[in-house]
């Protein structure tokens, strides 16, 4: 299976159980003994190797977080944010339709409607500086931008993004373009100060997208 299809199986999976667990009367409804059960569980699927290596490391993480945090780890609200993101996007298996060179340009649109400094037009192959005298900025390799993209306009390849600017707006205003974005770096990229993120074909990354808050409110 891909990654998207491992962690939806995995966090649905360990939240319905948790539930069951509570309607049977076995477990208290509080957060030590929620967050307890959700450790315990974890760590006995990466034990028996329930899951793909592609989620281990969120799987170890929420291990490690539960044992040195106890009630105050919230893998619950964790996995429960992971799920509505990703099965909001993705509601069949790991389906998604294809990322565009329109819906990019409609990005950088935006982008420059809110004033932001825009870089797309230069290779960067070395460590560079971007003078922006405080304005957000956003950069992309004009050579990779070419090659991401094949002759029907659509991504074909992972694109690298080069953001300085708040990661929150910047990640509604990519997944309000119809794209989510992973991240390699805060602001050790190629292009100095600036974080590094990578957008995908048909948004089927490899890894956890950078979750948007903005869905949330389905959990109320």
């Amino acid at each position: 299976m891909s990654y998207i299809e491992d962690i939806k199986s995995v966090v649905d999976s360990a939240l319905a159980e948790l539930e069951e667990a509570k309607a049977s009367g076995k477990l208290q409804s509080n957060p030590v003994s929620e967050e307890s059960f959700l450790c315990r569980w974890v760590a006995q699927a990466v034990k028996k190797q329930h899951f793909g290596n592609s989620v281990s490391k969120e799987m170890t993480a929420w291990v490690q977080q539960g044992r040195s945090m106890g009630k105050h780890a919230n893998i619950k609200g964790q996995m429960q944010h992971i799920a509505i993101v990703y099965h909001h996007h993705f509601p069949q298996g790991d389906e998604h339709s294809a990322i565009t060179k329109s819906q990019f340009d409609a990005l950088v649109a935006a982008l420059e409607e809110a004033d932001w400094m825009i870089h797309t037009e230069y290779e960067i192959n070395r460590k560079v500086r971007v003078i922006s005298d405080g304005q957000h900025s956003f950069a992309v390799c004009s050579v990779a931008l070419g090659k991401s993209f094949n002759e029907e306009g659509e991504l074909v390849k992972p694109l690298s993004l080069y953001v300085r600017g708040p990661e929150p707006w910047f990640i509604e205003i990519v997944r309000e373009h119809g794209m989510l974005m992973t991240k390699v770096t805060d602001y050790k990229s190629i292009v100095k100060y600036h974080g590094e993120y990578h957008i995908w074909p048909k948004n089927q990354a490899d890894r956890l997208f950078v979750l948007p808050d903005s869905l949330k409110h389905l959990l109320d």
